[in-house]
C-alpha cells in the first residue's frame, strides 16, 4: 500500500505544471569577478548544495548534482551516482573541512561519498545517525559525525562542533522536513545500524532526523566569530528549524532558506525569517532539478507558485535585509558590513 500511494504520489508531481522561468529574479554573478580582498564567498551548487569559503577554509553543504530524472525515483528503481556529471561541475573543493546534510534523503546525501573520495578527500560529514548508517559502507566512520544528541532547539542551544582545523564551527538545530505534496513525506524512516552498501533506490536513502545549522567562520586570531549563517535544506514548520537565543552577542549575517515545499507548512518562509533577522538572505532549493541540464537555465521546481513564495518572501524581509535567488553555481561576496554587489 505505501509503495502504491509513493506511485501515485510521484506520477501527481510528475503531471504538476513547472513554472516557467520567465521572471525569476536570478543572481547570476561567475566566481571569476571575485574583490580582490579576502571575503566570505557563498556559492550555488542546486538543491542544498553551497560551497562557503573564508580565509582559506572551505565548508560545503548537501552537494547534490546527479539529479536522476522523476520517472527514476519510484521504490524500486536503481538510482546512483553520476561520476561523470559531478566530475564535470563540481567546483574545487579538495580544501573542504566540513560537509553538512541536514537530512538524508538522495537529494542531499546521494553524492556525498564519492564527492569525499575524489574531490574533498579530508572533509568530515556531519548529520543525523541515519546519515551515517547510510553511507557507512563507503565512507570512513571516523569522517562521519552524527549529531542527533547535540541538536539544540528552538528554545535551548545545542552544542559547537569544531572543525579539524578550528576555524569553523557548527551547531546543530533539530529541523523537520515538509511534506512532498498534498500532505504526504515520502522516503521517511531512519536506520538504526550501518547499511552494509549504500542505498541503491531512491526510497533507500531515509529521511532520518531532520537537522539546521549554524555555521560560524571563526577569527584566526581570536577565535571569535566574523560571520554567522544559518542553513537548512528543507523547509520546517516552527518551532523546528527556529534558532534559539545564544546570548553572544553576534548576529546572523546570512540565513539559507528552502523554497521547495513552502506551501506544504504554515508560515514559511516568514517564520525563519522573523526569526534569523539576517542583514542578507538566500533562497536555496528552488529550481526544478529533475533531470536538469546544469548548464542552461533553470525553471522553478513543480508544483511550487513561485509567484505566491516571493511575494511572501518580500513581505517577511526585513527592512535592513538584502537578499538573492542565485543561478546556478553563481558566487555571492560579503564584508563585515554585509552583501557585495558587484
Amino acid at each position: 500500500m505505501k509503495i502504491y500511494k509513493s506511485l501515485i504520489l510521484l506520477l501527481c508531481i510528475l503531471l504538476a505544471a513547472c513554472a516557467s522561468p520567465r521572471h525569476i529574479p536570478l543572481y547570476t554573478q561567475a566566481i571569476a569577478d571575485a574583490p580582490d580582498e579576502p571575503r566570505l564567498s557563498v556559492q550555488y551548487l542546486g538543491v542544498g548544495g553551497h560551497i562557503l569559503r573564508y580565509n582559506n577554509t572551505t565548508l560545503l553543504t548537501a552537494p547534490s548534482l546527479s539529479n536522476p530524472h522523476l520517472l527514476r525515483l519510484g521504490p524500486l528503481m536503481p538510482i546512483g551516482t553520476d561520476k561523470a556529471r559531478v566530475d564535470r561541475y563540481l567546483p574545487d573543493v579538495s580544501d573542504a573541512e566540513m560537509i553538512l546534510v541536514g537530512h538524508a534523503h538522495y537529494d542531499h546525501l546521494m553524492d556525498v561519498p564519492y564527492i569525499m573520495e575524489k574531490h574533498a578527500p579530508e572533509a568530515h560529514v556531519y548529520g543525523s545517525l541515519t546519515m551515517k548508517h547510510a553511507i557507512q559502507p563507503a565512507v570512513s566512520e571516523q569522517r562521519i559525525h552524527a549529531l542527533n544528541e547535540l541538536m539544540g532547539t528552538a528554545d535551548t542551544p545545542g552544542s559547537w562542533i569544531y572543525s579539524r582545523s578550528g576555524r569553523i564551527r557548527i551547531m546543530p538545530l533539530r529541523s523537520a522536513h515538509a511534506p512532498h505534496f498534498m500532505g504526504i513525506t515520502l522516503m521517511q524512516g531512519q536506520y538504526s545500524a550501518a547499511r552494509q552498501t549504500l542505498p541503491w533506490h531512491a526510497f533507500g536513502w531515509k529521511e532520518g532526523q531532520t537537522m539546521a545549522y549554524l555555521i560560524d567562520f571563526l577569527s584566526a586570531d581570536s577565535r571569535q566569530p566574523v560571520f554567522r549563517i544559518f542553513y537548512q535544506d528543507s523547509a520546517s514548520q516552527a518551532p523546528a528549524g527556529l534558532v534559539p537565543p545564544l546570548g553572544d552577542g553576534k548576529s546572523i549575517d546570512i540565513a539559507i532558506l528552502c523554497a521547495a515545499s513552502f506551501a506544504q507548512i504554515k508560515n514559511y518562509p516568514e517564520s525563519v525569517m522573523h526569526n534569523t533577522q539576517a542583514g542578507h538572505f538566500i533562497i536555496g532549493h528552488w529550481e526544478d532539478f529533475f533531470a536538469n541540464d546544469l548548464s542552461k537555465p533553470q525553471r522553478f521546481v513543480r508544483a511550487i507558485d513561485q509567484d505566491e513564495f516571493m511575494r511572501r518572501f518580500r513581505l517577511a524581509l526585513p527592512h535592513n535585509s538584502s537578499w538573492a535567488l542565485p543561478g546556478l553555481f553563481s558566487v555571492q561576496y560579503f564584508n563585515h558590513q554585509g552583501f557585495i554587489a558587484q
